[in-house]
């Protein structure tokens, strides 16, 4: 590997010099960005370690150079500023790793491998997506590189199994129909399935973007809503007007024994309750990718999992398959098996053995896919689980977080308190309801104190898309006087997590908040709050708010 060291501190550079030769590395040292830029352009590099104040400029202001040349290049920053703003400075121009000296040589390393590994695999794709459109014309060499590409797209991770039965079986080649099932950082458990317009390779292609992107928002931490909206507008602006994709999406809430659903498009999905009735849920929204994103409203039924033994929702490719004799499966004949069912075996295998002896193993006509969600099984083992770890208990973490002006906007606050969390080991019950109130908590003081948005605007029709709408353009204008405080401590001893957050908007009337059902802080989001919190104080005139939190014994 060939490694372009720029910096000026002659001793530091000596020594990662000697440690990449360690790891049989060609090194070459520049003092400055000018010598930097020669070599640069004289021979391409594998990996660029770049120090910010070098004696003809700084290191942020030469990203823009590295990243226009004719070959990728991995960036780390490597500087002795610990500067948050630097950072994000350095991100926003193209770095792609960050190094605070001092620093572990073996940690740079580690470092410079995956990154270099993460530019490999951009590099492979983009190399077999340029053979693939070579051959497109060669129909015996399109289809299995199209395959190969289908494969490793839908399978980039491992799902979640636990009290979840699924079947997916593809009409063609290709599968239009996708499953997904992924936790949050808070604990929540989400169930999505797709079904795009038609079958084979042009559905495959619609719905394959989704997989990506949700994965992404779920492990952001982002609510079944936020998700659907976002993938509404995803595929609205990148999917052909006839094509669209019809979605189920379930959240389950552990914390609050509830679960969201989610129907745009599909059939309607089955909940087999605890007294053996069956109650149906209709599709309350258009598919995907139909409707623009300010008139499109995610319409979210909420169901209290006590009384739901189990989930069922299934592609259309079920009811309408016809048999030989041009009769269709049909819901009256998937009704009739569920209200049969005696739960002695898994009700996905019932209905793929009537499904099968009904076609008599004719051709399917389009993409099939079903999931069984057990979510009186899933409610119990969770909530019934108990961890046997040990861990420090001694000692004790304080962060102190203060961001101003537009930062506010880019900045994933979260996410940062989630790392400190994640890095000292934190119980898992305790750091996923503290991600479930630092959320709710960050989302209160930027959404309804800085941006001064109205939450009751996503209770009424079309209140959704408006509400984001007016979230995108004020947080492109937040103002440089605009501040959001954070104040955080952790002690293992106790279990115990002490959170104050303080955001410069006007606050709001405390007395008026105990009144409203609206559900966000001031009144909306109060009853998790107080559920998930050992103590609750909002200090007038309710711009600030105290939080403590204790691990459930």
């Amino acid at each position: 590997m060939r490694v372009l060291i720029i910096e000026d501190d002659s001793l530091f550079a000596e020594i990662l010099e000697t440690f990449l030769g360690e790891k049989e590395c060609q090194t070459i040292i520049s003092k400055d960005l000018l010598s930097a830029k020669s070599e640069l352009l004289l021979s391409p590099f594998d990996f660029v370690l770049l120090d910010n104040h070098l004696p003809d400029g700084d290191g942020i202001n030469f990203l823009h150079f590295i990243k226009e040349l004719p070959y990728k290049v991995p960036v780390m920053m490597v500087t002795a500023e610990d500067d948050q703003s630097v950072m994000s400075n350095a991100f926003d121009k193209g770095a792609d790793d960050f190094l605070i000296k001092p620093f572990s040589v073996n940690l740079l390393w580690q470092k410079i491998q995956r990154n270099r590994e993460l530019y490999d695999k951009e590099d492979e794709i983009i190399r077999k997506t340029i053979r693939l459109e070579k051959l497109i014309n060669q129909q015996e060499q399109e289809e299995k590189l199209a395959r190969y590409v289908y494969e490793h797209v839908a399978s980039l991770e491992e799902t979640e199994t636990e009290c979840v039965d699924t079947y997916i079986q593809s009409s063609s080649s290709f599968n239009g129909d996708v499953f997904i099932c992924d936790t949050a950082p808070n604990g929540n458990r989400f169930m999505i399935l797709a079904d795009a317009t038609g079958h084979g390779l042009a559905a495959a292609i619609s719905v394959l973007p989704l997989v990506a992107t949700i994965r992404a928002m779920i492990r952001k931490g982002l609510t079944l809503a936020h998700i659907v909206h976002e993938a509404n507008k995803k595929l609205n602006k990148e999917l052909p007007d006839d094509k669209f994709v019809a979605l189920i999406g379930v959240e389950v809430n552990f914390n609050k024994q509830r679960l969201q659903l989610f129907n745009g498009g599909m059939p309607d999905v089955i909940s087999l309750r605890t007294d053996k009735s069956l109650e149906l849920h209709s599709s309350t929204s258009m598919a995907l990718g139909i409707l623009d994103p300010e008139d499109f409203d995610p319409a979210i039924v909420t169901l209290e999992t006590g009384p739901i033994r189990n989930l069922f929702f299934y592609s259309d490719g079920l009811i309408e398959q016809p048999n030989p004799s041009g009769e269709v499966f049909g819901m009256s004949r998937l009704l009739a098996l569920f209200k049969r069912y005696d739960y002695q075996d898994s009700l996905v295998a019932e209905i793929i053995r009537e499904f099968t002896e009904f076609n008599d193993s004719g051709e399917l006509l389009d993409d099939l896919s079903m999931c069984d969600l057990q979510v009186e099984a899933l409610m119990e083992k969770h909530l019934n689980e108990k961890k046997k770890v040990v861990r420090i208990n001694e000692g004790k973490i304080t962060a102190t977080l203060e961001i101003e002006g537009p930062l506010i906007a880019s900045t994933d606050i979260v996410g940062c308190l989630d790392s400190i969390m994640r890095s000292a080991d934190m119980v898992g019950d305790l750091r996923q309801r503290a991600f479930t109130v630092f959320s709710e908590l960050i989302s209160n003081g930027l959404d309804h104190g800085i941006l001064d948005l109205d939450s009751k605007l996503k209770t009424e029709v079309d209140g959704f898309a408006e509400y984001f709408q007016l979230k995108e353009e004020r947080l492109e204008n937040i103002g440089k006087e605009e501040k959001l405080s954070m104040k955080f401590a952790y002690s293992p001893e106790t279990s115990e997590i002490d959170f104050e957050i303080v955001d410069s908007g006007k606050g709001f009337d405390l007395n008026k908040a105990k009144d409203t059902d609206d559900n966000a802080l001031s009144g909306r989001g109060r009853d998790l709050i107080n559920k998930l919190c050992k103590s609750v104080d909002i200090v007038a005139p309710g711009n600030k708010t105290i939080v403590n939190m204790k691990r459930d014994s």
